[in-house]
C-alpha cells in the first residue's frame, strides 16, 4: 500500500466519532441510533475497500451525507413509492392497482385503532368479518351470495378443494392457464386433490368434448378465462351458456375463473369488449371468482360469487381460515365496492380505470409539459422528443390489447441507456422507464401529474453529475 492510500485511510473517521458530528445529528433525531449506525458503517466499509482497490475515492463529509441520505431513503423502508413511467397500468412489479387517496385517509380510523371486525353491534356479540362485504358484492353484481379470500388463486383453491377433492374436474386444454409467478391452474388442481381431466385441443374445444369426457366421478365443469394471453385465428370454445347448461342437464357444478374481475366496460376507452362480472354471473353458473387488484382497481383478494348453495359450505371449510382477509383488505375493499355502487363517476375515483380512460389530447399535453421540463434543467445534454406509442393494462388482464399514447424519449449524450435507466432507478423516488429504439421511453399515461417535478429533478441530477 502507498502512502497515498495509507493517508486516504487515516482520514476516515471513527464510527463514533462521525456520530458526534453536527451534520449527522439531525439524522438521529429521524431514525433510531442503531439504524443510523449501521448505514455509517455500511458507507464507511465501501469507501475503505474502494481506497484499498486503488479507486479514486476518499472521504469527504459532504459526499458521506449525501450518499447517507440516499442509503436512509432505500434502508427506512424496504417497500417505497416508485414513479411509474413504464406505460403499464396494472404493473404487477410496481404494486398493480394504485388505490384511491381517498381510501387511505377513509380506513386510518380502522387501522390505528379498533374496529367492529367481528363484533355484531346491533347484537352485541360476535360476528363475521364476511359480512361487510356480501351485500356490496350481491348489490353489484346480483349474485345470490359472496365470499372473500386472499388471492384469486386461494378462491380457485377454496373452490376446488371443497366441490371436486377426489373428483373429476373438467377443463378444456386451452385453458390451462399459467399465471404470474408460474402458478399453474393444473398444479392448482393436483394441490387440491382434484383430478384434471383435459379435452379438446389448444385452439379448439367445442362442448361435446365435456359432453364425452364426462363419468360418474366427474363433479366440476371448470371455464378459466385467458386473462394474460389470447389464442387468435382458428379456435373454439364453448360459451358459458353451453357448459351451465350441460352442467344442469348432468348435475354437476359449473364455475369460471375469471381472472381480472371488471365491473364496468372498457370499451369506452376504446378496447375490446372483456366480460364483467355481471354479466356472468347473469349466465346463472354456479361459482365464478375473480380478483380485487387488477382491473376491479382495489387490494388484493380473491372474490367468490354464486348460488347461496355452494358459497355458504365455504365458510365450514378448515382452508378458509387459512385463506381468509384482514382488516386492512376488507376495510379498503369496501371503500371500492362503495365508489362503484354509489359515485357519480366511478372512473374518475379509480386511479388505475382513469388512467385508462384518460383522452388523448390530455396525455399529449402532460408530454409536452414533461418534455419542457426536462429540457429546461438538462439544456443541451439531453435530447427530448415526443412520438406516438402505445401503453398497456398490464397485470394479467386484457391481453394485447393495447391504447394509443405519447411517449417522451430521452437520449443523454455521454451516458447509455441501460446506464440511465440505472441511474432513474436509484432516484428518489425512483423512476422506473423503459428501452426501446436506443432511447429512454416514458409513457405520461401512468406519471401522475404531482410526479413529473420528480422525473425532473431526477434528470437535473443525472445530467449534472455525469
Amino acid at each position: 500500500m502507498n502512502n497515498g492510500n495509507r493517508e486516504k485511510l487515516r482520514k476516515i473517521p471513527s464510527i463514533d466519532k462521525l456520530l458526534s458530528k453536527s451534520e449527522i445529528k439531525p439524522y438521529l433525531k429521524r431514525f433510531p441510533r442503531k439504524f443510523v449506525k449501521a448505514c455509517c458503517k455500511t458507507l464507511l466499509e465501501e469507501i475503505r475497500e474502494d481506497i484499498l482497490k486503488k479507486r479514486k475515492r476518499e472521504f469527504s463529509l459532504k459526499s458521506f451525507i449525501e450518499a447517507l441520505e440516499v442509503t436512509f431513503s432505500y434502508k427506512s423502508h424496504n417497500i417505497i413509492n416508485v414513479v411509474n413511467a413504464t406505460g403499464v397500468i396494472l404493473n404487477t412489479n410496481l404494486g398493480r392497482a394504485p388505490l384511491p387517496e381517498r381510501l387511505v385517509d377513509s380506513i386510518k380510523p380502522i387501522l390505528t385503532g379498533y374496529s367492529n371486525l367481528e363484533y355484531n353491534l346491533q347484537k352485541g356479540k360476535r360476528g363475521k368479518r364476511r359480512d361487510h362485504l356480501i351485500g356490496l358484492l350481491k348489490d353489484l353484481t346480483g349474485a345470490e351470495d359472496a365470499f372473500v379470500v386472499n388471492n384469486n388463486a386461494g378462491a380457485v383453491l377454496l373452490c376446488l378443494d371443497t366441490f371436486a377433492k377426489g373428483k373429476e374436474v373438467i377443463v378444456s386444454r386451452g385453458q390451462l392457464v399459467e399465471i404470474g409467478g408460474s402458478f399453474r391452474l393444473p398444479e392448482i388442481l393436483k394441490t387440491s386433490g382434484a383430478k384434471l381431466v383435459e379435452v379438446g385441443t389448444t385452439n379448439r374445444t367445442y362442448i361435446d368434448d365435456f359432453r364425452k369426457a364426462i363419468t360418474p366421478d366427474t363433479r366440476m365443469l371448470l371455464l378459466s378465462h385467458r386473462s394474460n394471453f389470447r389464442i387468435v385465428g382458428f379456435t373454439k370454445d364453448p360459451s358459458v351458456e353451453e357448459i351451465v347448461l350441460l352442467g344442469k342437464e348432468k348435475g354437476i357444478i359449473t364455475m369460471m375463473d375469471l381472472g381480472s374481475g371488471l365491473l364496468i366496460s372498457m370499451e369506452k376507452a376504446g378496447l375490446r369488449h372483456e366480460p364483467t362480472v355481471k354479466e356472468i354471473v347473469d349466465k346463472k353458473i354456479d361459482i365464478v371468482s375473480f380478483s380485487g387488484d387488477k382491473l376491479l382497481g382495489g387490494p388484493q383478494a380473491g372474490i367468490i360469487l354464486g348460488k347461496k348453495e355452494f358459497v355458504t359450505v365455504f365458510k365450514n371449510s378448515p382452508l378458509s381460515r387459512a385463506l381468509r382477509i384482514d382488516k386492512f383488505t376488507i376495510s379498503a375493499l369496501e371503500v371500492i365496492l362503495r365508489i362503484y355502487l354509489y359515485s357519480d363517476d366511478p372512473v374518475m375515483e379509480l386511479p388505475g380505470l382513469r388512467m385508462a380512460f384518460i383522452k388523448n389530447v390530455v396525455i399529449k399535453k402532460r408530454a409536452q409539459t414533461l418534455k419542457n421540463e426536462i429540457i429546461a434543467v438538462t439544456k443541451k445534454k439531453a435530447i427530448v422528443e415526443i412520438e406516438k406509442g402505445f401503453s398497456e393494462m398490464g397485470g394479467g388482464s386484457m391481453p394485447a390489447e393495447v391504447m394509443p399514447t405519447y411517449l417522451v424519449t430521452i437520449k443523454v449524450k455521454g451516458i447509455k441507456e441501460e446506464k440511465l435507466l440505472k441511474l432513474l432507478r436509484e432516484n428518489n423516488p425512483p423512476v422506473i422507464a423503459r428501452i426501446e429504439k436506443d432511447r429512454v421511453v416514458m409513457d405520461p399515461r401512468t406519471i401522475f401529474p404531482n410526479e413529473i417535478k420528480d422525473i425532473k429533478e431526477a434528470m437535473r441530477e443525472i445530467c449534472g453529475k455525469y
